[in-house]
């Protein structure tokens, strides 16, 4: 992820450069990085705070923060996820899919934000043939393990010569979309791989997906308009893992143009009186010490929209053993893995989920702790 382009307070769309643009979402005093966690509750209530302002493009329907600064994630972060069975069945599928596609007939790929690299040793598994080279600016090192190179730089310059580009969940952290897609594709690969959480779920009331960090977000529209305009055509789109995702595979192909044929259908605008509606319903549900499952970025921005702070959710529960014990910028609570649990219910404790697709492996992490407790999803409340 590229800090060179800092764009603030633009007024026309990064995707298809129109002016059609329409306010969606704003929010002051939210986390700058929901994933930097903090060792002592002094330093999480004193973290930095900024504001986000969200816009849609009623052309190509691009929705983004007009007002966002380029972040270097030069901090500790940690978005692993790989404690999740439904996450990894899920990282199982994609590796799958993009297997069974090339069936043996690439040589080389470069991934781009690699993070904990999972998905890569992954896919290095079922393609033991092809070389991998990933890219990730907040390592500390780089090393080589395996058919792996883990490269702690951005690719920008390098001479990898790779036949596919793998670029997941990086695309909702950039805000001059269109300058990265031509940097990652500066050596023409053949293919680029995009995963990246879609802008039509996010407006079905997900107003936690408005952080600081997701400053884009797509769906196939905008995305095939992005991607054709650097001369890739979609070899194959879907929508997954509960229609939250897309993933796509994009080919490279000679003197292509990309051809607008039909009209973004504009979606309509989230005012601030839904948006308060909405809190006001949550915060009417949601109890004194109910629990919270779920640490990772969309917690931490739940715990901040709604203000409930450590003094009202002392804590949340997450199965990330390296996250516990530390606490979540500004509201402060303090995580616990959940094998301490129990020792923490008390007798009208409700469990709230953040995510619908971990439900399943909630009640099972429950069953095997000796705890009996009603767990609903929060977007269900």
């Amino acid at each position: 992820m590229s800090n060179k382009n800092q764009i603030e307070n633009t007024h026309q769309c990064l995707v298809c450069s129109s002016f059609n643009l329409v306010d969606i979402f704003c929010e002051e005093n939210i986390p700058i990085y929901n994933l930097h966690y903090f060792d002592n509750r002094i330093q999480a209530v004193n973290a930095e705070k900024t504001h986000v302002f969200f816009v849609q493009c009623q052309d190509c329907g691009f929705l983004f923060n007009k007002d966002y600064k380029q972040l270097n994630y030069k901090i500790e972060y940690d978005a692993n996820r790989s404690h999740s069975n439904t996450f990894n069945n899920y990282l199982s599928y994609i590796s799958k899919r993009l297997t069974k596609y090339f069936n043996n007939k690439i040589n080389k790929i470069v991934e781009v934000g690699a993070g904990d690299c999972n998905f890569a040793e992954l896919l290095s598994s079922n393609m033991p043939n092809v070389d991998f080279s990933c890219y990730d600016p907040s390592w500390k090192s780089s090393e080589k393990k395996g058919k792996i190179n883990k490269i702690a730089s951005l690719y920008e310059t390098q001479k990898e010569y790779p036949d596919l580009i793998i670029a997941r969940h990086v695309l909702e952290h950039i805000s001059d979309v269109r300058s990265f897609i031509s940097t990652i594709a500066h050596e023409y690969p053949e293919y680029i791989f995009i995963e990246i959480p879609c802008a039509s779920y996010v407006l079905k009331d997900n107003y936690h997906y408005f952080s600081n960090e997701h400053c884009s977000y797509l769906d196939s529209y905008s995305l095939n308009t992005l991607m054709g305009d650097n001369g890739y055509c979609a070899e194959f789109i879907e929508y997954v893992f509960n229609e939250e995702n897309i993933i796509a595979l994009y080919k490279k192909i000679n003197d292509y143009v990309f051809i607008d044929e039909k009209k973004q259908v504009q979606n309509k605008n989230i005012a601030n009186r839904d948006y308060s509606k909405w809190k006001a319903r949550l915060l009417n549900k949601i109890n004194k010490n109910d629990v919270i499952w779920g640490a990772a970025g969309k917690g931490v921005m739940m715990m901040n929209i709604l203000n409930l702070d450590f003094k009202h959710i002392p804590f949340v529960v997450d199965t990330n053993p390296n996250i516990a014990r530390k606490f979540f910028p500004i509201t402060g609570n303090e995580i616990i893995h959940s094998s301490q649990l129990k020792m923490k219910m008390f007798k009208n404790n409700k469990i709230i989920a953040m995510n619908k697709l971990y439900l399943n492996d909630i009640n099972k992490e429950l069953t095997q702790l000796g705890i009996k407790a009603d767990v609903v999803y929060i977007g269900d409340l």
